[in-house]
């Protein structure tokens, strides 16, 4: 094989894959790009010119990447050359061409400007099939959309938990409405948003992992990626790109029924200054002098100052601000991990003018959304603590777009 590409479209195709092939894996092919020069019918269809075009491969057994890249092929070939290795010298080389050359004993000679390296390859056609981008049910949506509800809900999917739908996030599309939700146990985060008219129902989970990756790849543009769901995988095309995964073989919960269904109090504040004092405090939370590494913050909400008092006591010193408000009902103290506010309060979106908080207990955790209200909850005032006066805010569900997170407390010393 013999194929030369501009450094600069190699090292663009080269960059996203990366991040998939270096994964350990048992297979060595696993660990290495696929080079197609030109791209075979076995990893895919291909309609384009087949004499100017090199098709690039990474795949862990659950997820992968396929891009296209501008190519001079003066001798065919299919090959799996190391990730790292390949990736690390189309770096150093000179600005211009860069020439892949592999000879019948599978020594790689890449070579540009007055550079030349030496490595090794592997037989292409030992790199494990990947699945058929097909499937029958298929969207377009504007990726500055799936990129803002990833932002909005990923950070709440767990890592490594025992219970395999813990480690995904929910998709579920239905009557024209995506919503997606992660939970680890600790901590809940769900958004929604709407999609055009005629979009079929679906419900899916969807490694977080992958959705880190994916979240990385989009742009903040209107510009449409296509979303297809087949038998196992969920496949996006982004600008030319194909990425796929694996879906988690599991049933989500019910998460509905961990909401809490009545408030006892309900208050309004500003988001900048509650992170800026949640932010201030996870620097004494985080004090791991004396071995108590993971101090709560209290949050103190009193009717009488109009404010949360916000404090934390360590080994290493304490903590102790205000943070005016707007509230109504019992006067309540609650204590976080410091870290799972932090995550929530940092992935609103940047347009959050004001923010809901609703209570029920110290034990029941705490419910946060914009002010404006969202559909997620349909929770009611407590008849004892505030009457009959009706507080809830209507017309949530006509919202474009919608978002809501409920952390579970920690139990505070007496």
């Amino acid at each position: 094989m013999k194929v030369t590409f501009d450094k600069a479209k190699l090292l663009a195709a080269l960059l996203p894959a990366s991040g998939i092939s270096q994964v350990k894996n048992t297979l060595t092919t696993v660990e290495g790009l696929l080079f197609e020069c030109p791209p075979r019918e076995k990893y895919g269809k291909f309609e384009g010119d087949l004499t100017a075009t090199c098709r690039i491969s990474a795949f862990d057994l659950e997820k992968g990447l396929q891009t296209m890249v501008e190519c001079r092929i003066e001798e065919e070939g299919i090959y799996c050359i190391n990730t790292s290795k390949i990736l690390q010298i189309v770096r150093v080389m000179p600005e211009g061409d860069v020439t892949i050359e592999i000879d019948d004993r599978n020594r790689v000679k890449v070579t540009g400007g007055q550079s030349s390296f030496e490595i090794t390859a592997q037989n292409g056609m030992d790199f494990p099939t990947m699945p058929m981008f097909i499937g029958e049910r298929v969207y377009k949506i504007p990726q500055h959309i799936i990129r803002d509800i990833i932002g909005e809900t990923a950070f709440a999917v767990g890592q490594n938990d025992p219970r395999p739908a813990f480690n995904g996030a929910l998709f579920r599309i239905r009557d024209g409405w995506l919503t997606v939700v992660g939970c680890d146990g600790n901590r809940l985060a769900a958004a929604r948003t709407e999609l055009p008219a005629g979009s079929p129902d679906a419900e899916m989970i969807i490694p977080g992992k992958f959705l880190g990756d994916l979240g990385k790849m989009l742009r903040d543009t209107e510009d449409e990626l296509t979303m297809i769901i087949g038998r196992k995988h969920i496949i996006f095309n982004i600008d030319g790109i194909w990425f796929f995964t694996r879906m988690i073989d599991a049933e989500f919960m019910k998460y509905e029924k961990f909401l809490p269904s009545t408030y006892r109090l309900q208050c309004y504040v500003s988001p900048s200054e509650l992170a800026g004092a949640i932010e201030r405090a996870s620097l004494i939370t985080e004090d791991k002098l004396g071995g108590n590494s993971k101090p709560y913050v209290k949050l103190s909400f009193e009717s009488a100052s109009r404010s949360i008092a916000i404090s934390s006591v360590s080994a290493g010193g304490s903590v102790f601000e205000r943070v005016p408000c707007a509230m109504e009902g019992e006067d309540m103290a609650i204590g976080f991990n410091c870290r799972l506010l932090v995550d929530a309060i940092r992935a609103l979106p940047q347009d959050t003018e004001m923010l809901r908080i609703r209570l029920n207990s110290p034990l029941m955790g705490i419910v946060i959304e914009p002010a404006g209200g969202t559909s997620f909850v349909d929770a009611s005032p407590e008849p004892e603590v505030f009457g009959d006066r009706a507080l809830d805010v209507k017309g949530a569900k006509d919202n474009e777009q919608e978002y809501m997170y409920f952390v579970m407390p920690l139990r505070m010393n007496k």
